[in-house]
């Protein structure tokens, strides 16, 4: 006879994928931020100030 295969914790891989995609949103954020030269990043400090 046929049994049903029955996974009680799927819906637990929404949440661990989740955390895992705003992970690597915020480590890719990091890595470009400590990445950037130092002139960017001076420009970027300034721009809501300048005024056209």
């Amino acid at each position: 006879m046929l049994t049903r295969i029955i996974y009680e914790d799927w819906h637990l891989i929404f949440p661990v994928v989740a955390l895992a995609v705003a992970s690597l949103i915020y480590i890719a954020a990091a890595w470009r931020a400590s990445r950037m030269k130092p002139a960017q990043a001076e420009r970027l400090a300034r721009l809501p100030f300048e005024t056209e």
